[in-house]
């Protein structure tokens, strides 16, 4: 399953925000999206920490957790 997610560089916090069902999003995790958001710099301005992608189950395990990268927000 493909699911989008926004990744904090510095606490190395994600929160999965979306889920691919076919060929549709399907929104995820939005009631924690704005607390998830007020404590971090949008990715828009030149300091922001924050990143965004698409990823496979198995290919944002081997990148951001398997390394020790990171610390589970919400999933």
């Amino acid at each position: 399953m493909n699911r989008k997610y926004l990744v904090d560089t510095e606490t190395h916090e994600y929160l999965c925000i979306a889920l691919k069902k076919g060929p549709d999003w399907v929104p995820n995790n939005q009631a924690v999206l704005p607390g998830f958001m007020s404590t971090r710099t949008p990715e828009t301005e030149t300091d922001s920490v924050l990143i965004s992608g698409e990823f496979n189950d198995n290919v944002f395990f081997e990148k951001w957790i398997r390394n020790g990268t990171n610390v589970l927000f919400q999933y």
